[in-house]
């Protein structure tokens, strides 16, 4: 097969998008298991369906890794490089917790170690692309702005974050506070 669809319907592609689906289950349910204003019901459901995506990862990451060789030659050396085995280690360490956590009813340390684990998974995959954006052309240093922008960038942003991080802060103080 050849053509646009070419890179979408290959095996890896299949695996990082039922990887991309357990993992973003995961989260989502892990992070609604420890809302407050959630009834038991509604939250032993959401954590039911957090333990299945969260066991679901492993086999399916593992898939990755295999598929990978094949249909993603440069990810599959970025992630056979020394580095690997350490971040992939505790990235399990993470998921563990995570698992033993929604396991044991400890809902605000589940969310912690799930957020722990994600970032991780992010990381590795970054640095199994470095410094690879998108394979083959473009690289972190022939896709970033002229100085110029990036700098204007960074002012426009602290100027919107000293507008934002006040709004954001005053909404979830009435929307998620304690009601008195």
């Amino acid at each position: 097969m050849s053509g646009f669809f070419a890179g979408w319907l290959t095996p890896f592609a299949f695996a990082c998008g039922l990887f991309a689906l357990a993992l973003f289950a995961f989260l989502a349910a892990t992070y609604l298991t420890a809302d407050p204003s959630t009834e038991s019901d509604v939250q032993n459901d959401f954590r039911l369906r957090a333990l299945y995506s969260g066991a679901a990862l492993v086999p399916i990451a593992f898939l990755v890794f295999i598929t990978s060789k094949q249909g993603a030659p440069a990810m599959y050396h970025g992630l056979t490089q020394w580095w690997a085995p350490l971040l992939v280690g505790t990235t399990l360490v993470f998921a563990i917790a995570a698992l033993t956590s929604l396991w044991l009813r400890r809902f605000a340390l589940a969310r912690i170690a799930a957020i722990a684990e994600v970032t991780l998974i992010l990381t590795g995959w970054s640095l199994a692309q470095y410094p690879r954006l998108i394979t083959p052309d473009i690289t972190i240093s022939n896709a970033a702005a002229p100085e110029v922008t990036l700098r204007l960038l960074t002012y426009a942003l602290v100027a919107g974050a000293i507008v934002l991080f006040p709004s954001l802060f005053f909404l979830f103080r009435v929307f998620k506070g304690k009601e008195s």
